[in-house]
């Protein structure tokens, strides 16, 4: 029987494999930094360079958008969230979002004061309502929140000024940074002036008049146009005595010195699994983890990520594969000359770097502006933050890496002996 060895790779392929070595590396940089042939050869190029610019600057405006879209929406969840005045919350057990509507029942509270850590609670009521007035055209939904005006359990813009103006049964502060759909309704209550408004109806379906008698700064969020803040007097002869017993959640305030983790699990044990305490970190945490994951936002900004990705990806091969075609004889000519694998790499990697650095800044600039025209019509927070700078070079870097190593592949397909054909 005749034993048959397995192919040898020929040594010519083998020395043309890529070698992992730094000093190898540096070498390859600095003569392919030297002999700027990927750049110079782009230029000659000009209708695969320009469909390519044009290609990955819309990616990477996609990129940015799906970014500019997902800070807006997990931001504009939190607002409230951030201005909870304590150091832990209590809410429903397994609390996923105060979009939910879920709420606790007063008596957990007696449950969590019985703890000497704990210095005081102070409630609060969410829920949804919509509200018109003769400045508007129709009526528009806000979402209301309800206080204890003696121990507010948030702390927003402007709030402490116009505590007092809540004493008075059915007057409401109004957010200043709703929507422009609710007319001049801000204005004129910033003016102090009181402003008649029909909100919910009662049993007989006849529309309430409430009076706005001053403006907070919240924001709306994806579901609600805007905000009203009242006080839990106004909210139980408003929409019903039933309310007051059961809050959205209800913030902790520990005594001096208490430790927040110690005193979060001893009330967790007392409570038993009727409710839950959680930190101001969880609460917000929580929420977000709810919108990205549990809602269509996470994954339609998680797509649009990937696709912008990708499409700049093609885009930047394309420009790479062109050139590598045009000049492949070239190219045997180097290799024959004993140009490593990583000379070539660091070749096509300049194509890319030619492409997606004019590309990065042109997609900048227009998403500045795309943002600033979002955020004057949704009021969501949508602004370039050093995140969304950081993510879109990343992307940027990841583009041409990716299409630089498909494109080299072509190339190991090169042989001097085609010179000659």
């Amino acid at each position: 029987m005749a034993l048959t060895l397995p192919a040898q790779p020929s040594p010519k392929f083998r020395r043309w494999l890529p070698q992992i070595s730094l000093s190898r590396l540096r070498a390859a940089a600095r003569t392919a930094a030297a002999m700027p042939l990927g750049a110079q050869q782009l230029r000659r190029q000009r209708t695969s360079t320009l469909l390519s610019l044009a290609g990955v600057t819309a990616s990477l405006l996609v990129i940015f958008a799906q970014l500019g879209i997902e800070r807006a929406v997990y931001y504009s969840s939190v607002r409230i969230h951030r201005a909870v005045l304590g150091e832990l919350v209590l809410v429903s057990p397994g609390f996923k979002s105060l979009q939910i509507h879920a709420n606790i029942p007063m008596s957990m509270r007696d449950i969590v004061e019985a703890n000497s850590a704990v210095a005081h609670t102070s409630p609060l009521w969410f829920d949804i309502m919509s509200i018109k007035h003769s400045g508007m055209g129709a009526a528009r939904q806000l979402a209301w929140w309800a206080i204890d005006v003696e121990r507010p359990a948030i702390d927003v813009p402007d709030l402490r000024e116009n505590l007092y103006k809540l004493r008075v049964t059915r007057r409401i502060l109004f957010d200043r940074d709703s929507r422009p759909y609710f007319g001049d309704l801000a204005e004129v209550a910033d003016r102090g002036v009181e402003v008649p408004v029909l909100g919910p109806p009662d049993y007989r379906q006849l529309l309430r008049e409430l009076f706005v008698v001053g403006t907070v700064s919240i924001g709306p969020n994806v579901v609600n146009d805007g905000n009203v803040i009242m006080s839990e007097e106004t909210m139980a002869e408003v929409f019903g005595s039933w309310y007051l017993d059961r809050p959205a959640f209800i913030a902790v305030s520990l005594a001096p010195g208490a430790d927040i983790t110690t005193t979060r699990d001893q009330l967790n044990k007392a409570l038993n699994g009727r409710a839950e305490v959680i930190t101001i970190d969880e609460f917000e945490h929580r929420e977000k983890s709810y919108w990205s994951g549990e809602t269509p936002v996470g994954y339609i900004t998680d797509l649009g990520f990937i696709m912008g990705l990708m499409i700049g990806m093609v885009f930047i091969y394309y420009a790479q594969y062109q050139i590598i075609r045009f000049y492949l004889p070239e190219y045997a000519i180097l290799k024959s000359l004993g140009y490593d694998w990583w000379f070539f790499l660091f070749m096509i990697g300049q194509i890319g770097a030619a492409i997606i650095t004019p590309a990065f800044l042109v997609a900048f600039v227009m998403a500045r502006v795309f943002y600033g025209a979002a955020e004057a019509a949704i009021h969501l927070g949508m602004t370039m933050g050093l995140r969304e700078m950081l993510v879109a070079l990343v992307a940027s870097l990841i583009m041409t890496t990716v299409s630089s190593l498909f494109a080299i592949r072509r190339l190991w397909k090169v042989d001097p002996i085609m010179l000659f054909e």
